[in-house]
């Protein structure tokens, strides 16, 4: 039996959350066409007569410029020391950009084999060589010599040779005990669970510039009863104009982000959950590391 942890690694907007619901047949990451959606180390399982793998999903490479985007390059670093393998996402439709060249200088130094998944190939592959070529020059020979990179093309999307991509995350895998039981599709926990969807909803319905100003956390969470859930989720912004768009026309966009959370919530838990949303402004959430800390932006 095969058993082991594969890290998808990728910039932002490369569809890792796609790929990790993709392959788990179920949704356990929040998924969004706004770039950097992923802000937490999601682990997903998957079970199989060949083995068990605990994927990682991670956000996109950022710069580091608040503790906050610290805290996403530590929750990245820490992934890619922990696996087994690294599965390297590239969108084959775009260019090799300056956040994969870091990408790849980081990945050039860990000991673990590479994956180099090509994505998005159900619209284009006028990029692929591109990204061959790419690790080549990191690696100063080719690929077929190095043996280190194994370059697989896929669609997340419509599932495309996901299958292929499995096969090589299976083959390169050690041989092991299972890491969870078979009952375990995530680890996620609830508190984080009720935060991202919260936030997926406001990225359903806002433009694109606020979803990196913002914040969702569950500060209170409470069992009224076996089948009843109370949850208040304070949603912080940086200013007190994106506070009146985040509420949205008497109070419409936050009841739409409201109802439509509460359920999916109760979908995924199995209970009636009642939510309260609270808009907060603090210009300087992204340096409070206390705030990072109950967030689970760090530890």
């Amino acid at each position: 039996m095969k058993s082991g942890i594969v890290a998808i690694i990728g910039r932002p907007n490369t569809g890792k959350s796609t790929l990790l619901n993709r392959i788990l047949g179920e949704k356990v990451a929040i998924v969004s066409p706004t770039a950097q959606t992923t802000r937490h180390q999601i682990r997903g399982v998957l079970h199989e007569a060949r083995g068990q793998i605990v994927f990682l999903d991670t956000p996109g490479l950022h710069t580091k410029k608040h503790a906050f985007d610290r805290a996403m390059m530590t929750v990245l670093q820490e992934s890619m020391a922990g696996a087994d393998v690294l599965l390297h996402l590239v969108d084959a439709t775009e260019h090799v950009g300056e956040e994969e060249e870091m990408l790849l200088g980081r990945l050039r130094y860990e000991s673990a084999p590479v994956i180099l998944a090509l994505n998005k190939i159900d619209r284009g592959t006028a990029h692929i060589e591109d990204y061959l070529k790419a690790w080549e020059r990191v690696l100063g020979r080719s690929l077929s010599e190095s043996g280190r990179v194994t370059p697989v093309p896929i669609s997340a999307l419509k599932g495309t040779n996901v299958d292929g991509l499995l096969s090589a995350c299976f083959d390169l895998l050690p041989e092991g005990e299972p890491l969870y039981d078979e009952d375990v599709l995530t680890d996620f926990p609830r508190q984080l669970t009720i935060q991202e969807i919260v936030r997926e909803k406001f990225l359903e319905n806002l433009k694109e510039e606020l979803p990196f100003s913002m914040a969702v956390y569950a500060e209170e969470i409470i069992d009224r009863r076996q089948d009843l859930a109370v949850a208040k989720v304070v949603v912080l912004v940086e200013r007190a104009s994106q506070k009146a768009i985040v509420i949205g026309h008497k109070g419409g966009l936050l009841k739409r982000v409201g109802t439509a959370a509460r359920k999916e919530l109760e979908e995924i838990y199995g209970k009636r959950f009642f939510l309260e949303l609270v808009v907060k402004v603090d210009a300087k959430w992204k340096q409070n590391h206390d705030l990072l800390r109950r967030i689970g932006y760090i530890s």
